[in-house]
């Protein structure tokens, strides 16, 4: 265990005292009064992940919003585009296929919006960003980004890409690094924006695979552009030479210029996106899951999520914590959160309670709350109800966790929806 692991674990001991023994070792905890910075006792972020294979019916969709807000849940985070594809009527991408067996007029998105704000839950479109297949065969649409523009793709030392997940890369990647990827990519994200009363757009996958990606001729093409004019005409002349049989000769003779290329590419997406988010609804919400290990995340993953926070792309970042340890989650909770408080922002605890018992669970909401995190997001619905069969999961965590109703925490700093301005003005006029 590291040092700063071992640094969280007098916090960890603590909260285990407040699990008052059970018969058969099994403890209930007590909740805990939360020690947040913005916001109040009664004001938590309360989320589910919900992974697209629940949405594929109105009753399924019906199901969640039922479970989630009968257990004290007050947001939910759909996944609309899993694989390059939409949960949602697009002209940009193809319908995905695990809605073939609904008729065309079903969009799922728009459903969970009138069920969920129908029940006063906030809905988040949840948008895979680079990654966009990994069934190993190809995708049955033509029109699938995939098949289109192969070019686009995140490429390997070897020049390859995967369409099958494996256990280093989830499948095929775009790569921010070719411009028109990164547009194409930005151009789904506003249309969902524009078109859809969301409450927010929550980015996931907005990453390279590992460290070993990008080598596209996008990428490369652009490095050697941004490089050659400060190299002296003896080097570049070198590298003319060593690049004859080397396609990697600049990044192998840059490694840091070529480490900062490949994160700025991430970088500048989210940032135009973001921005051009805010630019026509400056009341949607802007989070994004990161991989809770910054660093892995900024040297393997080019996900430089806290110059996100520090430039204000993000609104709320959501670490996935997803560890077995509340150790090792508290300590990477405690960077998002002092990121986070740092910009003037908010920090989510992203819970992997999908494999690890409701206590495991109970004891890292506890300790999110302690060390000031606006709330906790689950992952994920499918995974903690069974695929929506049992709620016994839920009724643990409510129980433990969610015994009275709280509202989101309040954004200081984000414009209010319309409608709730409305509201408010309604409130106070005369006679009202």
């Amino acid at each position: 265990m590291t040092k700063t692991y071992q640094k969280y674990l007098p916090l960890c001991a603590a909260l285990s005292l407040l699990l008052p023994a059970q018969p058969g070792g099994a403890q209930t905890p007590t909740l805990l009064a939360p020690a947040r910075t913005g916001a109040s006792a009664a004001q938590e972020m309360r989320g589910l992940w919900v992974v697209r294979d629940s949405l594929t019916s109105p009753a399924s969709i019906r199901h969640v919003v039922l479970l989630a807000k009968s257990h004290g849940f007050n947001a939910l985070f759909v996944q609309v585009r899993g694989r390059g594809d939409a949960f949602y009527q697009s002209s940009l991408e193809p319908r995905a296929e695990e809605l073939a067996g609904q008729p065309v007029s079903f969009d799922p998105l728009a459903e969970a919006l009138r069920q969920g704000h129908a029940a006063g839950l906030q809905i988040h479109a949840w948008m895979n960003t680079c990654y966009v297949w990994g069934a190993g065969r190809r995708p049955a649409s033509a029109l699938h980004v995939v098949n289109q523009h192969p070019g686009w793709l995140a490429r390997d030392a070897h020049n390859h890409y995967l369409l099958k997940s494996g256990p280093e890369c989830e499948g095929a990647f775009l790569t921010p690094a070719n411009l028109d990827a990164r547009r194409h990519i930005h151009d789904v994200f506003l249309d969902v924006a524009r078109r859809y009363d969301v409450d927010g757009i929550h980015f996931d996958y907005v990453r390279y695979p590992n460290a070993g990606y990008d080598y596209s001729e996008s990428a490369l093409s652009r490095f050697r552009a941004e490089r050659e004019p400060q190299v002296s005409p003896g080097e570049r002349a070198a590298l003319a030479r060593r690049a004859a049989h080397d396609r990697l000769a600049w990044p192998h003779a840059y490694p840091a210029q070529w480490q900062e290329f490949r994160r700025r590419q991430v970088t500048e997406m989210v940032g135009e996106i973001s921005q051009d988010i805010k630019a026509i609804k400056p009341w949607v919400i802007v989070s994004a899951a990161v991989f809770a290990d910054s660093k892995d995340a900024l040297n393997s993953r080019g996900q430089d999520w806290k110059t996100w926070l520090g430039r204000g792309y993000l609104d709320a970042v959501v670490p996935m914590a997803y560890g077995a340890s509340t150790p090792q989650v508290a300590a990477q909770i405690a960077d998002a959160v002092a990121c986070a408080r740092a910009a003037g922002r908010y920090a989510y605890a992203g819970i992997g309670s999908w494999h690890i018992p409701v206590r495991s669970t109970v004891a890292k909401i506890a300790a999110a709350r302690t060390l000031g995190a606006q709330g906790a997001v689950l992952f994920s619905y499918g995974g903690i109800t069974r695929d929506g069969t049992s709620d016994a999961y839920l009724n643990a965590v409510a129980a433990r966790c969610f015994r009275g109703a709280a509202s989101l925490p309040t954004m200081a700093w984000v414009t209010p929806h319309p409608a709730s301005q409305e509201a408010a003005a309604e409130r106070v006029r005369p006679g009202g």
